[in-house]
């Protein structure tokens, strides 16, 4: 797990915890995971799978990636503690909790695993492309959907070290493709 990862020479060294960190995006073959602050296209089996794969645990994301949840669903995730790294001040419901840098998210989601989560042993990181960028050198394993289409958009997922992954699981349906990458 990421803390077994600590003498490395990571960007990031000290991002410890015990807890597996998880990546999970939704990315079409171009690259594209957002266009103004949402996803563009609408696939109901790559919700179903990101809602069962995240559900009771606690999710890292920024704050444009949870402003766009909230414009599209009209709440937080449900089920879920809402981790959001932002400079700013928010106000939230009782699910979301604010965390103000990177050290600061892992300790928050790792609280929250703890005390709201039947001391789940995951951490996702659901984005945005900066949110990524920043937690990929540190993730345990990444759940792609891969999306077979080339949209529009103003967000990429950002260029990763696929060599220090292997891929684990993948499960092709119509239009897209549920993989699992672990680190090596």
């Amino acid at each position: 797990m990421s803390g077994e990862r600590a003498g490395r020479e990571d960007p990031m060294p000290t991002l410890e915890t015990d807890r597996e960190l998880v990546g999970i995006v939704a990315v079409a073959d171009n690259g594209v995971i957002g266009k103004e602050g949402n996803m563009p296209w609408h696939i109901p089996e790559d919700l179903q799978h990101f809602k069962e794969t995240t559900m009771d645990h606690p999710v890292i994301m920024g704050r444009v990636t949870y402003e766009g949840i909230l414009e599209t669903l009209g709440e937080p995730l449900p089920g879920r503690t809402t981790v959001v790294l932002t400079s700013r001040d928010l106000e939230t419901p009782k699910n979301v909790v604010l965390a103000h840098g990177l050290e600061d998210a892992v300790e928050t989601a790792e609280r929250v695993a703890r005390d709201r989560h039947d001391d789940t042993d995951r951490i996702f990181v659901a984005g945005g492309a900066t949110v990524y960028e920043q937690f990929l050198p540190v993730v345990d394993r990444i759940v792609v959907t891969e999306v077979h289409e080339e949209p529009d958009g103003d967000t990429r997922f950002p260029e990763w070290d696929r060599g220090a992954f292997d891929e684990v699981s993948r499960d092709e349906r119509d239009g897209v493709a549920f993989v699992e990458y672990e680190r090596q």
